[in-house]
């Protein structure tokens, strides 16, 4: 479902304002736009944009943190130490599926050493939590044990990459990439009934 504005509900809560959200949204489909073509889909001119954001850097910066407020933000409201296994698992990655489309490229976006480590130290704990959420299921019996707590992360992440990348090739919808996801994570984690 998309707003007046062309912005799904859950992307609305990600970004600070509508021309923050467009400037994500154009990055997903575009990821080397220039500030000029950033402004042009934010429909503000590029003297606006740069009074906001001084910099092509500043810009991806403010996204990428609000891609990691996102993450953290859903992990927490979905509570993966909550409930059954299984189901805790599949409430946080359908959750996590539909900020892939927007947020998922930002992580490719290069920024300088020190802000990328000041972002991963934010998103440590909601790692720590989804680790645990592993090692939990594993111990009930529900998870195979055989896939580590660290590549759960890792392909999650990059999951949510190639959902955004699919998504901005055309190759599949929105709601395919979050389908196919939340199918692949399952498929991987879950142990065979």
């Amino acid at each position: 479902m998309t707003s007046s504005r062309g912005t799904r509900p859950k992307e609305a809560g990600v970004f600070d304002d509508a021309v923050s959200a467009a400037a994500a949204r154009h990055l997903a489909l575009f990821p080397a736009a220039s500030m000029q073509e950033l402004a042009a889909a934010a429909g503000v001119s590029r003297a606006t944009l740069f009074r906001r954001f001084p910099s092509r850097e500043a810009l991806v910066v403010q996204l990428c943190e609000a891609a990691v407020r996102a993450f953290v933000g859903v992990v927490d409201t979905t509570d993966p130490g909550r409930g059954e296994p299984t189901a805790a698992l599949r409430r946080v990655v359908s959750e996590l599926a539909e900020l892939a489309p927007v947020v998922g490229l930002l992580g490719l976006q290069p920024l300088v050493e020190h802000v990328e480590s000041a972002l991963l130290e934010r998103i440590s704990g909601a790692e720590e939590r989804l680790r645990l959420l592993i090692r939990r299921g594993q111990e009930a019996g529900e998870f195979r044990v055989e896939v580590d707590p660290e590549w759960f992360l890792t392909m999650l992440t990059w999951l949510m990459v190639g959902s955004a990348d699919s998504v901005r090739l055309g190759r599949l919808t929105p709601a395919g990439a979050q389908r196919n996801l939340t199918a692949t994570i399952e498929a991987t984690v879950l142990r065979p009934r």
